[in-house]
């Protein structure tokens, strides 16, 4: 029986829409970027006395532009590395953006209290844009990760490996003798003082292996096999 409360053509329409929605939310973003760097561009060479300055009021607000990309999403190159909450991502798109409001009521006050109004909006919608991509990407890659188990036990295995070597480090710089055993637990080795404090014939012993190296062969370690 066909459900006539539900507009198939609606219905087709939003899986139109989710399909070209990430083209279309980077492409916007992207277009951000390069207008707001055009505009200040433009705006700063109002004042460039030479064809140098000229270039440089559109070249410094472009690299500007694209390093801000950068350093908002520069840590999804690593999906693995979970980011909490507030992100290094979300922290630098939230600083460059006041610090990009505050370039733009400096260059655009002269000209009206309009023209900063809109330059200002623009640079808002770009950072909810970024804000909003950067949350779906996160979520997205979360998804992928916790859904496989595998991958899941072997990212909490490098964490757990990553402690247990920091607090091996941390042993080592504060004058301990930390020694790593097999199952990857620190033991103390006894320092140089406390081994000679140790009753005669309670010395620590070398590696079993090393007794018995050639024991495979039949061999006593003179290779005499005596």
């Amino acid at each position: 029986m066909q459900n006539t409360l539900v507009n198939r053509d609606f219905e087709r329409a939003v899986k139109q829409l989710r399909r070209i929605l990430p083209k279309l939310s980077f492409g916007l973003l992207i277009g951000t970027y390069f207008i707001s760097a055009l505009i200040m561009g433009i705006f700063h060479s109002q004042n460039s006395p030479n064809l140098g300055f000229t270039i440089a009021a559109f070249l410094v607000p472009l690299a500007i532009q694209a390093g801000r990309g950068t350093l908002v999403f520069f840590f999804q190159l690593n999906p693995a590395r979970i980011q909490s909450r507030f992100s290094m991502g979300i922290i630098a798109a939230s600083a460059l953006l006041g610090l990009s409001l505050w370039e733009a009521y400096l260059v655009m006050n002269p000209f009206g209290l309009s023209w900063t109004v809109s330059v200002c909006t623009l640079m808002l919608i770009g950072w909810v844009i970024e804000i909003m991509i950067l949350k779906e990407t996160m979520f997205a890659s979360q998804m992928a990760l916790y859904q496989n188990k595998e991958q899941w036990v072997e990212l909490q295995n490098f964490y757990v490996a990553r402690f247990e070597f920091r607090e091996f480090m941390d042993e080592l710089y504060d004058g301990k003798n930390p020694k790593l055993t097999a199952g990857g637990d620190a033991e103390q080795a006894p320092s140089e003082e406390q081994a000679k404090e140790l009753p005669e014939g309670s010395q620590p012993q070398k590696e079993e292996h090393e007794e018995f190296l050639f024991s495979g062969n039949g061999l006593s370690p003179t290779g005499t096999g005596q």
